[in-house]
């Protein structure tokens, strides 16, 4: 039985840099004294194998900083490389349909940045291939896997602020203007939804316990056929409600992305939820909410940059034989990209393949 994964990295950008940190930091064994939630991999279990690029210099260039074995000019080779187990796709969200269904029929194991499709019909035919070849898929949503909101969720669930109402978050950025950009283009499943606000939907999700959505609302400013703001409500089956903004042309005057929970005896805090590492309890000190005690700090800093923690889980999986993960299952990732579609049709956003 195998005891390691051969870990490769398809698209060496910025966000792909984050995560070959965290194969090194898993490698060398970072997570041994990290508080890791899932589930602890020993470094020996992943192996940092190969990069793929459209640019070979690009690809040997990454590979040399991050310690892989092997750079492929093209993604086509980095397929047919049978020692590959498995491949992290970190292209631009547009693109991800095409090389999953390309990897999956490849024989290899996926794990795709998010949003892993840009919409539910492609996001349906990457589960059904998976399934078909009996391969391990995930959209690589690492707030699923975040050990500060864990820590939330079992402080919720203790009762210290009683029974939630509501959650609030932004997750706004000011962008500069320029329509050849991925994030201001129709074309490359631009805008605010898919970049940002698909966090606010799954943290809410997430504090929430996935309680069905059964009410909605939301308002939309719309740039050259992409969403630069929105403005959105959801109401839970369990009475809770959400509210939350993304904004590619904004900033947060708090300069990070802030959520507070609400509960009937006090409320939780933090700064950028999607990726926290600390939280703030408060309770209540009077009947009017207008004065309220600190009664704990949830600190809980990664072990390497956040990224580790779905790698580890996702190793864990493929070598245990599993094709879904327990965690962040089809089912939520398939909620998750059909509520993304609910809104765009709401809003009369269709990508310019989907007219």
């Amino acid at each position: 039985m195998k005891t390691y994964v051969n870990w490769a990295i398809l698209a060496p950008g910025r966000i792909a840099n984050s995560m070959a940190a965290a194969m090194n930091g898993v490698k060398n064994d970072a997570l041994k004294n990290g508080a890791i939630t899932v589930e602890k991999t020993a470094g020996n279990s992943i192996n940092l194998y190969a990069v793929a690029s459209r640019n070979l210099e690009k690809a040997q260039e990454f590979a040399d900083k991050w310690n892989f074995q092997k750079a492929y000019g093209s993604y086509e080779e980095l397929f047919e490389d049978e020692e590959v187990d498995a491949i992290y796709i970190a292209n631009p969200h547009a693109f991800h349909h095409e090389s999953v269904m390309q990897a999956l029929n490849a024989g290899k194991h996926v794990l795709c940045e998010k949003p892993a499709g840009c919409s539910r019909a492609q996001l349906d035919k990457m589960i059904e291939l998976a399934r078909q070849k009996g391969l391990f898929f995930m959209e690589a949503m690492w707030t699923a896997f975040n050990p500060c909101l864990a820590e939330v969720s079992k402080e919720i669930a203790t009762g210290t602020i009683g029974e939630i109402k509501n959650i609030d978050s932004r997750f706004n950025n000011r962008n500069p203007y320029d329509p050849k950009d991925r994030n201001y283009a129709p074309d490359l499943a631009g805008g605010a939804l898919l970049d940002l606000g698909i966090y606010n939907i799954y943290f809410s999700m997430m504090m929430a316990d996935f309680s069905p959505v059964t009410a909605r609302s939301s308002q939309v400013r719309m740039l050259d056929g992409i969403d630069v703001f929105n403005s959105i409500n959801l109401t839970f089956e369990n009475g809770i409600i959400t509210s939350f903004q993304s904004a590619m042309d904004l900033p947060n005057p708090e300069k990070s992305h802030p959520a507070t929970i609400y509960g009937t005896k006090g409320y939780i805090t933090m700064e950028n939820f999607f990726m926290a590492q600390k939280a703030e309890v408060h309770v209540y000190k009077n009947i009017w909410g207008s004065e309220s005690e600190l009664v704990r700090t949830i600190d809980c800093p990664f072990a390497v940059n956040g990224y580790e923690y779905e790698l580890a889980h996702a190793t864990k999986c493929i070598l245990d034989g599993k094709t879904e993960s327990d965690v962040h299952t089809f089912k939520k990732s398939e909620d998750l990209c059909t509520m993304m579609d609910t809104l765009r049709g709401d809003w009369g956003l269709k990508y310019p393949w989907e007219a």
